[in-house]
């Protein structure tokens, strides 16, 4: 019994001792830094009010000064190219070009103009990022000997970086712009953040419209008799995001008009406008969100 005891004081001690060097658990008082480094205003520019007026209403940072890692950084992997100009070789990857800020106010005109105002103040403040990027250019390049533009494979108008949205337009060619080229970058800025939103969950893809294919037996020559646009986009998400693309760029009157996608020449059995007419109806109900506005507009 005088054993058990003096074990059970030494363990009594030891939690004693435990307990006085553990600190007390207390809140932190400070923020969650979701943001980075970032701060605004960036500069002293007329448009630094707006951008900060923006940040106030719907939690995201509008960026015209950034550095390689806010675009570039994947997880672990690094996407970014590079330009040896000693040897003239190019190592593939992406690349920005970053705005001139005498023309960043215009560029976020344009940004409201072809994508912001066609969406209700409660759905841009659920669904934009952190972060939303604005440069002058964004592509991506091959492996090659020559600078990263004669290796050119794609240029980008919009990109989602998971995190953050890149806009661009952010130089001298903002002048410039011709319709055509505005209703090009509407059509790609628009797809690529509502496919973003439906990989966030936001906007939620359809058992309606996915009940109509069977994607597991896709006729190579016609995919349209089974409710599909486009063949090598014929698994659902890829699916559903083709449509929203297809709606968000072309105006009505073209789709059905011959050749378009919605007339009986493409759509020889009634599957694709069934289809559109699904997405059509939930974004209206759902958000109060006209996607085929959107491709009207500028037409």
């Amino acid at each position: 019994m005088k054993r058990l005891i003096n074990y059970t004081a030494i363990l009594i001690l030891l939690l004693a001792t435990a307990c006085k060097k553990e600190a007390a658990l207390t809140p932190t008082e400070k923020p969650e830094d979701v943001y980075g480094d970032h701060t605004l205003p960036q500069g002293n520019h007329p448009y630094d009010a707006d951008i900060l007026a923006f940040f106030k209403k719907y939690n995201t940072l509008v960026l015209y000064k950034y550095k390689p890692n806010d675009l570039y950084h994947n997880q672990a992997d690094w996407l970014g190219g590079a330009y040896d100009a000693t040897t003239n070789k190019t190592r593939g990857g992406l690349f920005d070009v970053p705005p001139d800020e005498a023309y960043v106010g215009k560029q976020l005109d344009l940004m409201k103009e072809v994508m912001l105002k066609f969406y209700p103040d409660d759905f841009l403040l659920k669904g934009l990022p952190k972060k939303v990027f604005l440069v002058d250019s964004f592509f991506l390049a091959d492996n090659g000997t020559g600078t990263p533009q004669y290796n050119l494979r794609e240029n980008f108008y919009a990109y989602s970086g998971g995190d953050y949205l890149l806009f661009t337009y952010g130089g001298s060619r903002v002048e410039t712009i011709t319709q055509d080229e505005k209703n090009l970058l509407k059509g790609k800025a628009n797809t690529v953040w509502l496919s973003t939103l439906t990989e966030r969950q936001i906007v939620k893809r359809q058992s309606a419209f996915h009940a109509l294919t069977d994607y597991n037996n896709i006729d190579y020559w016609y995919p349209q008799e089974q409710g599909i646009i486009d063949y090598y986009r014929s698994t659902p998400e890829k699916d559903w995001n083709c449509f929203i693309e297809t709606i968000v760029s072309k105006p009505y009157s073209e789709l059905i008009a011959p050749g378009g996608e919605l007339h009986p020449s493409f759509d020889t059995k009634g599957l694709i406008r069934k289809k559109y007419d699904i997405l059509i109806n939930y974004f209206l109900n759902a958000f109060g969100i006209d996607l085929q506005a959107i491709g009207n507009a500028g037409h």
